[in-house]
């Protein structure tokens, strides 16, 4: 028996090895992408933060849902996160979503696809498109979101400001 097999048998462990994998992941992305030294640590416990909750939602959802809901969240911790260490959001939630980015599908995709099987190659295509829409759905539903809230803020603040004068 290999060591997978072993560490399967136990699925926190598992979990643990998966989350840590994902803080490494969004660690040297914001790494590559060249983020301040002192938020790379931030950005990598964010991408784990995400990738704990899309384990813990994937125990009762399917995988675009659970992506999803972890991508929404990931949003807003990003946004919050932007707003206490004052740096641009994308330096955040860029590298805590390349652990959710759907490798193995899109592999999947052009391997059956070169390899004959184009219907389970269009399968792992339709896959692959529903989890890149979910990502892109929590960033935009998270960032429209935050948008609306500000702007009703700030027109609410102006129209007090007009009552005093």
């Amino acid at each position: 028996m290999d060591l997978m097999t072993h560490v399967t048998d136990y699925p926190v462990l598992s979990a643990i090895i998966q989350v840590i994998g994902a803080y490494l992941a969004s660690y040297f992305a914001s790494i590559s992408l060249e983020a301040p030294r002192s938020l790379v640590v931030k950005a990598g416990t964010i991408g784990a933060i995400g990738y704990a909750i899309y384990i813990i939602m994937g125990l009762r959802l399917e995988d675009t849902l659970a992506t999803f809901t972890a991508c929404l969240i990931v949003s807003l911790i990003s946004h919050w996160a932007a707003r206490r260490f004052k740096a641009p959001v994308t330096i955040f939630y860029i590298p805590a979503f390349f652990p959710f980015v759907p490798g193995s599908a899109i592999y999947q995709t052009a391997f059956n696809f070169i390899d004959g099987n184009v219907q389970l190659a269009g399968h792992y295509l339709v896959t692959t498109f529903q989890i890149a829409g979910a990502i892109a759905l929590g960033v935009f539903i998270a960032d429209s979101t935050i948008e609306i809230y500000n702007t009703v803020r700030r027109k609410l603040a102006q129209k007090r400001m007009k009552e005093k004068a």
